[in-house]
C-alpha cells in the first residue's frame, strides 16, 4: 500500500495536506509533522482526507491530540472530503462531533458548509 502526504496548496491564511494510503502506527507521525509545519505557515490547516484508505486508532488519536495543541497555538484544524473509511472510524468513535468535518476542500476553506449562507428571505 502507497502512503503520501503532501502540503497541495498554501496561503497566508490557510495550508491543505492531503493525505493518501493507510495512516497508522507507522504513517501517523508523518502526518503529524506535515500538519505541524503547514500550520507554522497558516492559522488555518486543511486536511484532505479523500486518499485515506485504512486509518487505525492511532491515526484517531494522533488527530485528536494534534487538534487540541493547534487550537492552543490558535490554529484551526479542519478535515475534509473523508474517505468511507475515515467516516467509518469518526461514526464508531463519536469523533464526528469533535472535529470540524467539511465535504470539501472548498468548505473547509470557508469554514462552512454551503448551507450555512444565508437565504434570502
Amino acid at each position: 500500500m502507497d502512503f503520501d502526504v503532501s502540503i497541495d496548496e498554501h496561503a497566508e491564511e490557510y495550508s491543505v495536506i492531503s493525505v493518501r494510503g493507510e495512516v497508522d502506527l507507522h504513517s501517523s507521525p508523518k502526518v503529524k509533522y506535515a500538519i505541524q509545519r503547514a500550520a507554522g505557515r497558516s492559522p488555518t490547516v486543511v486536511v484532505d482526507m479523500s486518499g485515506i484508505e485504512f486509518m487505525d486508532s492511532t491515526a484517531l488519536s494522533m488527530f485528536a491530540r494534534t487538534k487540541d495543541e493547534l487550537a492552543e497555538r490558535g490554529v484551526a484544524l479542519r478535515l475534509a472530503t473523508p474517505s468511507e473509511a475515515v467516516d467509518r472510524i469518526f461514526g464508531i468513535t463519536g469523533f464526528r462531533d469533535y472535529f470540524e468535518i467539511f465535504a470539501s476542500r472548498e468548505e473547509a476553506l470557508l469554514g462552512r458548509p454551503p448551507d450555512d449562507r444565508q437565504s434570502p428571505a
